[in-house]
């Protein structure tokens, strides 16, 4: 598709885009934080602790009454109780029975018992539901089946859309509706109970919600979701072209800087110099009083684009200029890092420019580097506005500058251009702080 069709189609997803609500994603559930949102055995528990009228939560009664009155008044339920059964229920989990292990046991002596299998994402097993609705024992607990009456036995299959179980002695119920019993404490008398009991039965409920049914952030996304399946042949075409142009610019950067540059000069492995690597270039910068000096730029390294002239990266024992982690060495440069900082060149249009101080080329040189360059007066006098020395051993300098995308006409451009500003600053028009770098870089290295 030519460039024009493809606009035209971006045109309409940004259309479609604007039509939709903002929207800010809620915060996560305990659970959800956890990542236990989905697993049963954790609700379960929740579930069993807060209709357990002797548990600690203070809720006495309020949370077992609010349940089963919602049970008596369902209408496809046959249940009645009396309150005062509530000091004889009993709760209980993972009961045994002969043919598997029931969820959620709630008896009261021989009165009546509510048995509850409880789903989430996963299927009623085998007949399940069948066998425990003849199921005569109850293992563990103090309740035999056998003694209630058929009439005052209850049986819920709890799933989070009231799916139908095998068994006809089980009622299907949602999850919502559990959830609905929940929150009807909460609207009843909120203060009354501790605010930290209070709180874990909010965000139980929340979890409930939030995991069977969509919250407004989440049908945001999933429109979203279709839009990019129905762009997707556009979305992929203008990504490849991105991704080719970016990859050019980290292969090329050191060029490019070249014809940014006032002065700047491209050389090709000038006397008394290793042979530059292939992927690499070489400039010649003014170092002021009509002096010039080699400055290697590492292309092809989108992590770490380093710039710097050749008697700051030496190895150690030989004493001659390295352009590759060499060890021992010890390596001071600037910095950008296009691949690394990808996110804020495209989000926020800045570009960062550091002087790192290798941490990898030799133990004594770079914790002795850093000490006395983040202590040294003269360093911080000739710092451009808008870069700082943070006291850091690595990064000891860093400066953010715009990437001016509308008065460069591209993004790449506009990249190049701030690079040429950040290298003029620190660099090209400021002798006075190269000079002091070299002065503490040549102390550190004869300390040593």
């Amino acid at each position: 598709m030519s460039a024009d069709g493809v606009a035209r189609r971006l045109a309409e997803l940004r259309r479609q885009l604007g039509r939709l609500p903002e929207t800010e994603e809620p915060p996560p559930t305990t659970l959800q934080v956890l990542g236990r949102n989905r697993q049963e055995g954790s609700w379960q528990r929740l579930l069993a602790y807060f209709l357990d009228p002797k548990a600690p939560h203070r809720f006495g009664h309020a949370v077992l009454e609010q349940f089963l009155r919602g049970l008596k008044r369902r209408e496809d339920i046959d249940f009645d109780f009396s309150r005062f059964d509530f000091e004889d229920v009993r709760v209980a989990t993972e009961v045994p029975v002969p043919d598997g292990r029931i969820d959620l046991l709630l008896w009261c002596g021989e009165k009546w018992f509510v048995l509850c299998e409880l789903k989430i994402d996963a299927a009623e097993g085998d007949g399940q539901t069948t066998k425990y609705a003849r199921t005569e024992t109850f293992q563990n607990v103090e309740a035999d089946p056998t003694a209630v009456a058929e009439s005052r036995r209850q049986y819920l299959f709890v799933t989070p859309g009231g799916t139908t179980p095998e068994s006809e002695a089980f009622a299907a119920v949602e999850w919502s509706w559990i959830a609905s019993r929940l929150r009807a404490v909460l609207d009843a008398d909120y203060g009354s109970y501790p605010a930290r009991s209070t709180g874990q039965l909010d965000d139980f409920v929340d979890t409930i919600e939030t995991e069977l049914t969509m919250t407004e952030h989440e049908r945001n996304e999933a429109a979203k979701a279709e839009l990019y399946v129905d762009y997707y042949d556009d979305l992929a075409e203008v990504t490849a072209a991105f991704e080719s142009e970016w990859g050019d610019l980290i292969d090329g950067w050191g060029r490019r800087l070249a014809g940014a540059l006032d002065g700047a000069r491209l050389v090709e492995d000038p006397d008394g110099l290793p042979p530059v690597p292939e992927s690499d270039v070489m400039l010649e910068l003014s170092d002021g009083e009509d002096r010039r000096r080699y400055w290697l730029c590492r292309q092809a390294s989108g992590d770490w684009s380093w710039l710097f002239p050749t008697d700051w990266w030496r190895h150690g024992e030989r004493d001659e200029p390295v352009y590759r982690n060499d060890g021992p060495n010890t390596r001071v440069g600037f910095l950008h890092r296009p691949a690394a900082d990808r996110d804020t060149v495209l989000g926020d249009r800045n570009l960062t420019f550091y002087l790192r101080n290798a941490p990898s080329g030799n133990e004594d040189f770079y914790p002795a580097f850093a000490q006395r360059f983040n202590s040294d007066k003269g360093i911080q006098d000739a710092l451009p506005d808008r870069t700082e020395r943070r006291g850091r051993k690595s990064n000891v300098l860093e400066a953010t500058y715009d990437i001016d995308v509308e008065e460069h006409g591209d993004l790449f451009t506009a990249y190049v251009a701030a690079l040429a500003t950040a290298v003029d600053e620190h660099v090209v028009s400021n002798h006075e702080l190269v000079g002091r770098i070299d002065e503490i870089y040549r102390q550190t290295r004869e300390e040593l």
